[in-house]
């Protein structure tokens, strides 16, 4: 690995926050990051769990999506259990001189018989017969964890604790990944403060992705367009609209030479949204016209990779008539780029979309548009998976469906109810207003800023 990178780098520096922080007695530890830092605590996770680890500890981690706190475990002794019998799983445990079996038959069938409650008192020794079967007994053992799925955090607070009160093997650590800004497993940390440490470190991730970016030769266009976009962004912070528009159009000119279509269409695009706090109308409707007519072109020509950006384009002129308060032509817009994501075949995309023209026209008292945008995206649950609905803002607007209780929907009532069991199951409109408090709030202040985009 390269000493210089500057992931590497700030990896490292995780290391000495961790050597200088976690203590034998800690059991229960967190990196408090900022959101779009997760990359890195996974980045962390899988480097220690890897050949190349720098801790003199045992990492395991694992995605597994969490769902309800009475059958977690399950899902990860489940998780575990499917990862051991991959054969590149075998290979790389053979490679690294461990041999042997692993006994797991008591796992296998707790498993086999959905034994919840037995899974959550056989996690533990799972885990000791793991350090046994790779030679590492007393070697301490980090379960490190980053759902890809979080479905209640209400209820993954009740998992915490369920996994804090049970019998442990001596140097177990459960980690885990928290939101800087939301400090989501605060309580449990503090009910567990005397086992608990919470880790903290400043990753500088905007310098790192610029650092990144921008390195290559001074003749490579890529490059020198992302060097564009950087002093653009450095430009519009600085409330500097004459080197705004100086490195906006360098970045349009070296987009236009290097021939790449859709590097020209995220040019003209990132302009246009660098000159929003401006106000620079004209000039925003001009880049913005420019980039569509470039998309619609590009897309008969049968360019595929201009759809997502078309898509976004028309958000952004949503949000172009949003902030001169011409409230019915953004709702248009807003509702365009979900329509002709359906007709993409971009199913995730349209409910996003849908979503945010439901929420601009609730904010706006525009109740019927707001019911028709929910329902357009409430009528695509048939071609949503799971896992789309767990991680967009589909729940919402089902949630909003059935309390309106509408005797016309009441077809597509009972759709979503039944998808919205699977995904969380019965309790599911108690999980969701939980989630919607926070969340719809946020989108509300975006609506009212004017920041749609």
């Amino acid at each position: 690995m390269n000493e210089h990178n500057p992931i590497t780098v700030r990896l490292d520096e995780m290391v000495k926050v961790w050597k200088n922080n976690v203590q034998p007695h800690h059991t229960l530890l967190r990196w408090m990051l900022k959101p779009e830092d997760s990359r890195m605590y996974e980045g962390f996770c899988r480097l220690e769990a890897s050949a190349h680890g720098k801790l003199d500890n045992l990492f395991v981690f694992f995605y597994t999506p969490f769902t309800r706190a009475e059958t977690y475990s399950y899902d990860l002794i489940q998780n575990w259990l499917h990862e051991y019998e991959e054969e590149e799983q075998q290979k790389a445990m053979r490679a690294a001189g461990v041999t042997g079996n692993w006994e797991v038959s008591l796992f296998q069938k707790a498993v086999a018989a959905k034994d919840y409650a037995g899974c959550d008192e056989l996690l533990p020794g799972m885990i000791q017969l793991y350090r046994n079967w790779v030679k590492m007994p007393t070697t301490p053992f980090v379960f490190s964890l980053l759902p890809k799925q979080m479905s209640d955090p209400r209820q993954f607070r009740q998992w915490i604790c369920r996994w804090m009160e049970q019998l442990r093997p001596t140097g177990t650590q459960l980690l885990l990944f928290d939101h800087a800004d939301s400090n989501y497993w605060g309580e449990v940390f503090e009910k567990y403060r005397h086992e608990a440490v919470t880790l903290r470190h400043d990753l500088r991730m905007q310098e790192a992705i610029r650092q990144i970016a921008t390195s290559g030769h001074t003749t490579d266009p890529y490059a020198f367009f992302r060097k564009c976009m950087f002093e653009m962004g450095d430009a519009s912070t600085k409330k500097n609209k004459p080197l705004l528009n100086t490195w906006g159009e360098k970045g349009i000119e070296t987009a236009k030479k290097s021939g790449d279509k859709v590097l020209l269409a995220t040019a003209y695009i990132t302009y246009a949204g660098m000159l929003f706090p401006f106000r620079d109308h004209p000039a925003i409707e001009h880049l913005l016209d420019t980039g569509i007519r470039l998309c619609r072109q590009e897309i008969m020509a049968g360019n595929e990779s201009m759809k997502p950006l078309l898509l976004q384009y028309y958000t952004y002129k949503g949000a172009c008539y949003q902030v001169q308060k011409e409230r019915r032509e953004a709702l248009q817009w807003f509702m365009k780029a979900g329509d002709e994501a359906v007709q993409f075949g971009f199913t995730a995309q349209a409910v996003s979309a849908y979503y945010k023209a439901y929420v601009f026209a609730e904010y706006k008292n525009f109740r019927e548009e707001s019911l028709a945008a929910s329902r357009s995206a409430l009528l695509l649950t048939d071609q949503l998976t799971v896992e789309e609905i767990q991680s967009s803002e589909y729940p919402f607007m089902a949630y909003d469906l059935v309390q309106q209780q509408r005797p016309q929907d009441a077809a597509l009532i009972r759709t979503v109810e039944e998808k919205m069991e699977v995904a969380y199951d019965h309790d599911w409109q108690h999980t969701v207003a939980e989630l919607k408090k926070n969340y719809t709030k946020k989108k509300l202040r975006q609506a009212e800023a004017g920041i749609e985009i």
